[in-house]
């Protein structure tokens, strides 16, 4: 349940202040992209996208903030005043690193170095940590965990430090009210169910994923569901829930974006695949500031199929809305000469 580390791994987009269509020109005017950008709720679109050269580049709305060769998973995140970029990568010994680079100097540093693996990082409100989710050297489990931007130390968030089997497949950081949502689940029991399919020569059962949420000081456990679930987001208030979840029959995977009442613990399906597109296993739904929209990643019908340096291919991804008063899907942004790894709608 770790996050793929490559060119075709997956994300999601979107906000920005007025409907517009934009082209612009990358590597040096040789690479071109549509886009169209919806902005529903306000906000500014941060997302990073790697090319068939493995060059991964990093995007406030149709800017390109920063490139560099991908050599891990590109996990990042921008502070309020969009001066400096925070982001990951592995040096030549697979150590991880945690960059800080300065938008206006343009000057890099390493805040932190490892052997540990990091992804998915979130700003707090007051920009004095980074929330990310840390994975142990053998990548057999992983935590949530905060560094201090002062001290440059991390501090484990969830489980606790001695729990080896509980470990954090996806989690959430919302900004307006300082919080975290997060999915967990026992590595002993994936790997159980795992080997007992493979001994029937069946589909693996799902293992059990639990939802919790709290902050720093404690988190709290609020449901669990036997479902294979990919991702988990929160709506500015605090009041919804997102997911993905999804089927495996044989090579075939269904998925479908739920949400669920943070109170009642009551969800439903409000998206799933139409003759437009296709939802990917990991659709990495997010709501908009107003939580009016829901932005989630596709593969559009016809989608461009692509292949990077080492030969693996993969289609092109699209970031598709969703109106929740009209119920409606329109496609808002997509590279034709990238994927799509990740993204967030900052202020």
């Amino acid at each position: 349940m770790k996050k793929k580390i490559a060119f075709f791994s997956v994300g999601i987009v979107l906000a920005a202040a007025v409907i517009f269509s934009v082209y612009w020109f990358m590597n040096k005017g040789e690479e071109k992209a549509d886009v169209s950008v919806s902005a529903a709720g306000g906000g500014n679109l941060l997302v990073s996208i790697t090319d068939t050269d493995l060059l991964t580049k990093y995007y406030l709305n149709d800017k390109v903030l920063h490139e560099d060769k991908l050599t891990s998973y590109p996990a990042f995140a921008l502070d309020q005043q969009h001066d400096v970029l925070y982001y990951t990568g592995n040096n030549d010994q697979n150590e991880m690193r945690l960059f800080k680079l300065d938008l206006k100097s343009n000057k890099k540093s390493t805040l932190y170095k490892g052997v540990e693996s990091a992804d998915s990082l979130f700003l707090s409100k007051d920009q004095t940590k980074i929330y990310f989710r840390l994975g142990s050297p053998d990548e057999s489990n992983f935590r949530l965990a905060s560094f201090d931007l002062k001290t440059k130390r991390y501090e484990n968030v969830f489980p606790a430090a001695d729990d080896q089997d509980d470990s954090v497949s996806s989690f959430f950081y919302n900004s307006d009210k300082d919080s975290l949502a997060l999915l967990h689940y026992s590595v002993e029991e994936d790997y159980k169910k795992t080997d007992e399919a493979n001994e029937k020569g069946t589909d693996p059962e799902p293992t059990k994923i639990h939802f919790a949420a709290g902050n720093q000081n404690g988190i709290d456990e609020l449901t669990s569901l036997d479902q294979f679930i990919s991702d988990i987001a929160v709506s500015a208030d605090g009041k919804s829930i997102l997911f993905t979840s999804y089927v495996e029959k044989g090579a075939e995977q269904t998925a479908k974006i739920n949400l669920m009442n943070v109170k009642t613990k009551k969800y439903e399906p409000i998206i799933s695949d139409q003759k437009d597109f296709t939802l990917l296993i990991d659709a990495q739904p997010q709501f908009s500031k107003d939580g009016k929209t829901i932005y989630f990643l596709a593969e559009a019908k016809g989608a461009k199929l692509l292949k990077d340096e080492t030969g693996r291919e993969a289609k092109v991804r699209t970031v598709y809305s969703y109106n929740t008063e009209t119920k409606k899907c329109q496609k808002v942004w997509e590279n034709p000469n990238g994927i799509i790894n990740s993204y967030s709608v900052v202020k």
